[in-house]
């Protein structure tokens, strides 16, 4: 089984700043400048951007259109062209508090998080009303595990606006990781998902912290997001993760078969299936698996073990060795291996061979 979850907290951190830097905070949604009602219904099939052009051609110094394209830009990753936007808003009006957010989301999505901070603490300074830029400001101190100052803004956002779904799913971070309360972190991440049903990083936080508990309940919140997005393969990854320690080996299988439907190279799900087949005592339909796994990623001492289990099983023991030897030249410190090749000259040296 795949022990996963350790390394899959630790970069949730930033998923999450990823999440806050590209979509921003819905109560306080970025400015769309005014267009023609006519020309609006002629630009509707079109590309935003080019409508937003059309908006700048006539009146290239309309600042809120300026931002309007820069964040559709951040968007689509084209950082060059959103921070030129930003920068000419700067240039005309440097006090733009939605300008001062815009550039410390480009400047993070460019790993200069100094810059970040500056362009954030600017941006409080000029509005200490301005709700997102205190968000992520937040969120930037809890990656760098400043929790206090983090908490602090926390709450200040919680008191200005009680009802907003992002602060209090980072109080449930800040529960989880400064104070390690993973109850008092599961109820604020539920008041996140009651202002916001369709917030996914919290709901996908309550499945992952409930499954790491073997609760149940996290099959509540893993298909409320396969029902929100059916296509997104780390859903049913996780849902058959929980199953697989369930040792509910018909949910696993099913969920991990789809994970490799929705992506042919998913080498973990592959080896997932291979080792509930194992369990079920199905050495050959496992040992397939062992060797699609091997086929997506083939120095992998995990899945050549695996195989060379079932080859043992099986009574080809050659085959095992080969299998075993190959997996302790990529981890010599490989246990399973080890044991195999012992039992493998035993049986051997029982046999007179």
């Amino acid at each position: 089984m795949v022990h996963f979850w350790g390394m899959r907290n630790l970069v949730l951190f930033v998923f999450t700043m990823l999440v806050l830097v590209r979509c921003g905070a819905p109560e306080q949604p970025t400015k769309t400048p005014d267009v023609n009602t006519s020309e609006s219904i002629a630009v509707s099939i079109k590309d935003p951007i080019d409508s937003i052009n059309n908006v700048l051609r006539d009146a290239p110094n309309d600042l809120d259109a300026l931002e309007y394209r820069a964040s559709l830009y951040l968007k689509r990753q084209n950082l060059k062209y959103a921070a030129a936007d930003i920068a000419a808003v700067l240039e005309l009006d440097s006090s733009r508090t939605k300008a001062l957010e815009l550039w410390g989301d480009i400047s993070f999505a460019t790993n200069q998080t100094r810059q970040s901070r500056d362009a954030w603490v600017r941006c409080m300074k000029e509005d200490p009303n301005y709700v997102p830029c205190r968000l992520k400001m937040a969120q930037l101190y809890h990656v760098v595990t400043e929790f206090e100052k983090s908490a602090a803004l926390v709450d200040e956002v919680l008191e200005m606006e009680p009802s907003n779904a992002e602060a209090a799913y980072l109080k449930g971070l800040l529960m989880r990781d400064a104070l390690e309360d993973t109850t008092r972190a599961l109820d604020w991440f539920q008041k996140a998902i009651d202002l916001k049903p369709d917030y996914i990083e919290a709901l996908d936080m309550s499945g992952v912290l409930y499954s790491s508990l073997g609760n149940p309940l996290a099959l509540g919140y893993f298909n409320r997001l396969i029902e929100l997005q059916p296509d997104i393969r780390v859903h049913f990854y996780n849902r058959g993760m929980f199953y697989l320690g369930q040792q509910n080996w018909n949910g696993a299988l099913e969920d991990f078969t789809k994970c490799t439907q929705l992506d042919p190279q998913d080498l973990e799900s592959f080896f997932n299936i291979g080792y509930v087949h194992l369990q079920l005592q199905l050495y050959a339909e496992a040992r397939q698996y062992f060797t699609q796994a091997l086929a997506i990623q083939p120095v992998n001492h995990r899945a050549l073990y695996g195989r060379g289990y079932c080859f043992e099983l099986l009574g080809d023991l050659p085959n095992a060795e080969a299998d075993y030897r190959q997996a302790l030249s990529f981890n010599p410190q490989h246990r399973g291996s080890q044991e195999g090749l012992g039992r493998i000259e035993r049986a051997r040296a029982q046999s007179g061979q």
